[in-house]
């Protein structure tokens, strides 16, 4: 077992460049499956919700490093049921997961906009009510987490939140247990454990949010295995 005292972070096979289409598809639909069982849809919602009916008119979000999109698809489901009107967006630097968000926004006739760009180095994100980026940020390291915190500050008219794993020993176990339970994608094995290991613990995320320019940020405890950062611009 890794050392969880500091992050442990090592190369994960979802990361590669040269990853095989299959093995990320099926990665992909993995990691959708965790994202259903692990609430991240509606430990989002929740905020969501409030922020967009304190601000009605036109409210738009945007999901940042999306993958398979599964998240905002299924928050945009939540508020057509809610019959509150929220536009999504979402940025991705994969074609390949992008084609995927776009056929299931297609399949489930949701209006949902996508962008090609990097994260970090890519054009300005396009401005939005509220910037989201979800299970992306244990990927980057400490200047990098930083830059991700500046460019969605700087595109959200009223808020950010971010949604991820918290590293400590016990979300290391869950991660491990649920990884090989819900999916049988030898790419989820690995990465999801390694994921944990390499992730922020919450005093680490507020110094970071301090270095960024936030404040009054809040990070709080989300179960399982999450935690959840929210910040209003004043």
């Amino acid at each position: 077992m890794p050392d969880l005292s500091k992050r442990n972070r090592l190369p994960e096979w979802m990361d590669q460049p040269d990853i095989d289409p299959a093995l990320h598809l099926h990665a992909l639909k993995g990691l959708s499956r965790l994202n259903y069982f692990s609430n991240s849809v509606s430990l989002l919602w929740k905020p969501l919700r409030a922020i967009a009916l304190a601000n009605p008119q036109d409210f738009s979000v945007l999901d940042v490093a999306t993958g398979s999109g599964d998240i905002p698809l299924a928050l945009s489901k939540k508020a057509n049921q809610a019959g509150i009107n929220i536009k999504f967006s979402v940025t991705d630097k994969s074609a390949f997961a992008l084609n995927l968000v776009r056929e299931k926004a297609q399949q489930y006739n949701l209006p949902i906009q996508c962008f090609e760009t990097d994260a970090l180095d890519g054009p300005p994100f396009p401005i939005h009510d509220v910037v989201i980026c979800s299970l992306f940020l244990h990927h980057l390291d400490n200047d990098e987490a930083i830059t991700l915190m500046k460019r969605m500050a700087k595109s959200a008219r009223v808020a950010i939140l971010i949604n991820d794993l918290e590293r400590s020993w016990l979300n290391w176990n869950m991660v491990w247990i649920a990884s090989h339970l819900l999916t049988r994608s030898p790419v989820v094995h690995m990465d999801g454990p390694r994921s944990v290991a390499g992730a922020f613990n919450q005093s680490e995320v507020l110094e970071l949010a301090k270095q960024a320019g936030l404040m009054n940020v809040k990070v709080e405890t989300r179960l399982p295995c999450r935690f959840l950062l929210s910040w209003k611009k004043e």
